[in-house]
């Protein structure tokens, strides 16, 4: 027997091991390549946890390995190709050859699509402020894993990831004016100044309070996780729905690398596009310090035609700019710091007025839209004492124009003739987050945070041969201070609860001002946001949970128009959410399910007023109940099987007087959705990668509960494909998008002072050949 091997046998023996449960823990885990002996012990020292192996330690080398994971997948990672594997014994681990058939080579890697992923089980989750495996977070949850640049075809939006996610529904303004929502908790399809009821995170920085969705193109992400449901005790307000949250991929310390991506796309009907993008990886000191950039100019051609010699006139280009820092100052510290940056600017809108299967119109002005969203963040993480340190601070600075063409609403103004309106928004949003948790079976989480948001905005209409007049403006501050925590304790052999609340106070500070005259409010509110849930562990990699959670969004001063600005009251949700995740003991199957119930009061809603412009009310009383389900399976020889699908009835029940209401559905979310989608690995002589088709079915949903607007939208059923091959360095792909090119009504709704005229449409995009290019260094 090797010295080392003695040792690791003498730990076994001696050695502290943690307790049987502490297995599932997730940990920070950075071990360098090196001698698996050295590797062995530096997992010990991460962990805690003993390694043994019988006779002499083999000679071979082990590759690096950093990441938040469990144990089980760290050794995995170790090991992988090496003809060596982890054994668990009880508490400790025992490394024992593999089997003669399952020494193959690792394979080349193949291009992996976006996909949503199983309950597998070293799926780690940090949405909830902390890493956790999948199998074990007592609630719903999506993960839209994403495969680095250079083994895609195209870069994805968070329209696109809405068709694989149950339970996310979107609306289909354009890029950068649209608005999230989950699971029905939809208040509204008009950009108006109520808080969104889905909030927006990038890694550790909370982006949108009141903004629409920035629309941040997905270029070197790692993933998506849509936490489903009030978020309210780790969140706050403006998280009554869920919590949309990007993980980027951070700057390695070891290894300089650089990926490129060439796209173009033809739309038929339409025009062509281009994109390029790319990313760069450099380490400025070894194991301590790296830079990594992300750049990207996109443009996506248009397909809607104007009647005055305007083709194509939807284009949209997208700039953006992302630079992140990344330091290990001393062991188990990491300090992340950097900037993005985004640009949109789209030369008009994509509605039409003349059918849902036209896609032409007769708009006399063109409505161009220009979204600019900057961010700076910085974030410090380390231990401290046996707990895990946060402290993360950021800083969004996000502009929204857009123009419309206000002929129709003219007289409304004393205006005749042709009539532009032009909406200018400026939002700011500062963030400083402190937080300490603990790892282990009975962990917890508490918290305290600063938040300060800021909205300006100010409407002008302008006639044919007049000076613009402001229509509207609006001066709106919020701040928030809150404590926050969310504890696990084991109450039985294997039931856990998991108890969370938050406790917020915060003042706004409202100034509007219309023609008719100025308002000004100021009001203070303290919010308490409680959760708590039960969760069973089930056979295998799995989890059967019962959650319960409220969230609630503050009132403010409603800008109405043509009239004295009056207010709204602050709304509260609460729901009930039963439901599983379960893989397979091999992993190629895995399943999850939830039924949900949910309550919301005095619902805050924008809505349309007799001019066109929007204001902000209190509708009533809503309820809405639901089922959704997703199945991943490998079903061997090379196919992968996924599914899913959503059924909810999501409804306005009460108006805000009391009155009892009947057929009135909330807007934008569909009763009933589906996915399907079927993949196989291929090989092109030395090219290896993968082909699939994708088929979504969209229900029929309302643009409003208004009667005057209840007009209905989707119905159809898109289908897509893509392949990609891979060879060394390099990568191709194709893909194209309405394979049928079907023209289903996507979102009836483009233009507040018009769209009581005549019914409005919005296609989907025609069907979209795009072909792609990447290389990697």
């Amino acid at each position: 027997m090797g010295f080392a091997s003695a040792l690791l046998l003498l730990a076994e023996a001696g050695g502290h091991s943690p307790p049987a449960q502490g297995r599932d823990t997730v940990y920070r885990i950075d071990i360098a390549a090196g001698p698996l002996s050295v590797s062995l012990a530096r997992f010990s020292e991460i962990t805690g946890i003993s390694v043994g192996l019988p006779g002499d330690m083999p000679r071979i080398s082990t590759r690096r390995v950093a990441g938040i994971m469990s144990p089980d997948a760290a050794l995995r990672h170790l090991l992988e190709g090496s003809g060596w594997r982890a054994r668990r014994m009880g508490d400790i681990y025992r490394i024992v050859a593999e089997a003669p058939e399952k020494r193959a080579p690792r394979p080349a890697s193949a291009p992996v699509p976006p996909s949503s992923v199983g309950p597998l089980p070293d799926i780690i989750v940090t949405a909830q402020k902390r890493p956790q495996i999948l199998t074990s977070v007592p609630l719903s949850v999506s993960i839209i894993s994403l495969g680095p640049l250079a083994s895609g075809s195209r870069t994805l939006s968070s329209r696109d990831i809405s068709f694989g996610t149950e339970g996310l529904a979107m609306t289909n303004l354009g890029p950068g004016r649209n608005r999230q929502f989950i699971r029905g908790v939809a208040d509204s399809p008009f950009n108006g100044q109520s808080q969104s009821t889905v909030a927006v995170q990038v890694d550790e920085a909370r982006v949108t309070f009141d903004a629409p969705d920035p629309d941040l193109r997905l270029i070197d992400v790692d993933r998506v996780e849509i936490l489903k449901g009030p978020q309210g005790p780790l969140y706050g307000s403006g998280a009554l729905g869920g919590i949309y949250h990007i993980v980027t991929r951070r700057p390695e310390l070891d290894r300089t690398s650089l990926s490129v991506r060439l796209s173009t796309e033809g739309v038929q009907h339409g025009g062509i596009g281009t994109g390029l993008e790319g990313v760069i990886n450099v380490p400025l000191v070894e194991d301590r310090l790296a830079f990594r950039a992300v750049g990207y100019r996109l443009i996506n051609a248009g397909w809607i035609d104007n009647r005055d010699g305007r083709t194509d006139s939807n284009s949209v280009e997208t700039v953006g700019l992302r630079l992140g820092l990344r330091g290990r100052p001393a062991d188990g510290w990491t300090v992340d710091g950097g900037i993005a940056l985004q640009d949109i600017n789209a030369r008009d809108s994509q509605y039409v007025v003349a059918g849902a299967k036209m896609l032409e119109r007769t708009n006399r002005i063109a409505e161009p839209t220009d979204n600019d969203f900057k961010m700076a963040h910085l974030a410090v993480e380390g231990n401290l004492r046996g707990m895990r340190l946060v402290s993360a601070t950021s800083y969004v600075d996000h502009g929204f124009d857009y123009t419309l063409d206000a002929s129709s609403a003219a007289a409304s103004f004393g205006l005749t003739g042709a009539a532009r309106f032009n909406d200018s928004r400026a939002y700011t949003l500062f963030n400083q987050e402190l937080r300490l948790s603990s790892d282990g079976v009975n962990h917890w989480l508490a918290g305290a945070s600063f938040l300060r948001a800021t909205t300006q905005g100010i409407s002008t209409i302008t006639g044919e041969d007049d000076a613009p007049q402001v229509v509207e403006a609006l001066d709106r501050r919020t701040t928030e201070y809150a404590i926050f925590g969310e504890g696990t304790w084991r109450l039985f052999a294997t039931v856990d609860a998991t108890l969370g609340v938050r406790l917020s106070h915060s003042v706004s500070e409202d100034e509007a001002s219309q023609q008719s005259g100025q308002r000004a409010l100021k009001r203070g509110k303290t919010i308490l946001s409680p959760s708590a849930a039960l969760s069973l562990p089930l056979h295998g990699q799995g989890i059967l949970y019962l959650r319960y959670a409220r969230a609630m969004r503050p009132g403010g001063l409603a800008p109405s128009g043509m009239t004295l600005s009056g207010r709204f009251d602050a709304d509260e949700l609460s729901t009930v959410d039963l439901g599983f995740r379960q893989a397979s003991a091999d992993g190629h199957v895995s399943l999850s399910a939830s039924t949900y119930y949910t309550r919301w009061n005095e619902i805050q809603s924008d809505y349309l007023l007799p001019n066109g412009l929007v204001s902000t009310r209190n509708a009533g009383r809503g309820r809405i109940y639901g089922v959704e389900a997703s199945l991943d399976w490998n079903l061997g020889a090379g196919f992968s099987l996924s599914a899913g699908g959503t059924a909810q009835s999501a409804r306005l029940t009460h108006m805000s007087d009391g009155t009892e209401l009947d057929d009135r559905r909330l807007p934008v979310t569909p009763g009933l959705n589906g996915r399907l989608s079927l993949a196989k690995t291929i090989a092109v002589a030395r090219w290896r990668g993968q082909a699939s088709i994708q088929a979504n079915y969209i229900g029929g949903a309302r643009l409003s509960f208004d009667s005057d607007l209840d007009q209905k939208m989707g119905e159809y059923t898109v289908l897509g494909t893509h392949a990609e091959l891979a060879r060394g360095a390099w990568t191709v792909g194709a893909r194209l998008d309405n394979l049928l090119d079907i023209k289903g009504d996507s979102f009836a709704f483009g233009n507040p002072f018009s769209i009581r005229k005549g019914q409005q449409f919005t296609p989907v995009r025609p069907r979209t050949l795009t072909l792609s290019i990447a290389r990697s260094w």
